[in-house]
């Protein structure tokens, strides 16, 4: 059985926020910063500013938190590109990016905007933008694409429409127009063309074979457990979740938990591998509650 889940949960967080430095941030290397500053609080994967920020959402970490407020407006104001409304890395090779704006999305709806233009208007950008293409899609050189295959090849990428649809899941009911509205049952439906985790072309397959293993926390790779995870947030109840659901159920042990089957590079550990894991049965329970 995993061990009490609130005091693991607390020493967790309070272990992160003691790697905290002085500037707020995580992960900090100068002569990285110096040789890269594109990346900063990007890079490294996943112990940067940015990653661990996600690391404490998923967790579920207080709110009000000033040492956590304050990480959160340094890279909301390092990221944030005024001149088109969203966050973007350096350059045009990438853009716009979904997984990193549906990630800061989601720091700002579950630990209180800090920055609400930037909510604001990459709603906006993101409703009239964002793609849901399954094979046929040749990308334009022209704006908003910019030549960007990486997120909006002829299949978008899968990563970033789960990223989206996350961050806008954190949105208040009471702020979502009907663009928004739009926008997330275009996220869900995408989602379920791929019956959660599958090739739409070749049903038998994952989309990826990350899909398939469950982990904790979700930075900008996803598992099928966190997509359930939202499509449930959602009151999503629909028989193209079912197999994912399946394979859910099956990966229960006999004690009644569920395991890490992939770790990531945290700031701090957050399970063994193999072994049960008290915020991956966390959320599994969560998904099969909420179901009918």
């Amino acid at each position: 059985m995993t061990p009490d889940l609130t005091q693991l949960r607390q020493h967790t967080i309070e272990n992160i926020l003691a790697r905290q430095d002085a500037h707020f941030r995580w992960g900090y290397d100068e002569k990285q910063a110096r040789q890269r500053p594109d990346m900063l609080y990007y890079a490294p994967n996943f112990r940067s500013t940015l990653w661990t920020l996600v690391l404490l959402a998923d967790l579920q970490a207080p709110v009000g938190d000033e040492r956590i407020q304050a990480a959160l407006r340094l890279v909301s104001d390092h990221f944030y590109d005024p001149t088109h409304g969203i966050a973007r890395l350096p350059g045009m090779s990438h853009f716009p990016i979904p997984c990193l704006n549906g990630n800061l999305l989601y720091l700002q709806n579950y630990f209180g905007p800090t920055h609400p233009a930037f909510i604001e208007t990459s709603l906006a950008f993101f409703s009239t933008y964002q793609r849901f293409d399954d094979g046929d899609f040749r990308t334009p050189a022209v704006y908003p694409y910019c030549s960007n295959s990486s997120c909006y090849g002829a299949h978008s990428c899968y990563w970033g429409v789960i990223k989206l649809l996350k961050g806008l899941s954190f949105l208040p009911h009471s702020a979502r127009s009907a663009d928004v509205q739009s926008l997330i049952a275009n996220c869900i439906e995408f989602i379920l063309r791929h019956e959660v985790c599958f090739r739409s072309h070749q049903p038998d397959r994952l989309l990826h074979p990350d899909l398939g293993l469950l982990t904790f926390p979700h930075f900008y790779k996803s598992d099928y457990l966190e997509i359930l995870w939202l499509l449930t947030r959602e009151g999503v109840r629909d028989p193209r979740m079912q197999r994912a659901l399946d394979m859910l159920r099956t990966r229960q042990t006999l004690e009644g938990d569920w395991p890490l089957e992939k770790t990531q590079n945290t700031i701090v550990p957050i399970g063994q591998l193999q072994q049960a894991n008290g915020f991956i049965s966390e959320r599994a329970r969560e998904v099969l509650a909420g179901l009918p």
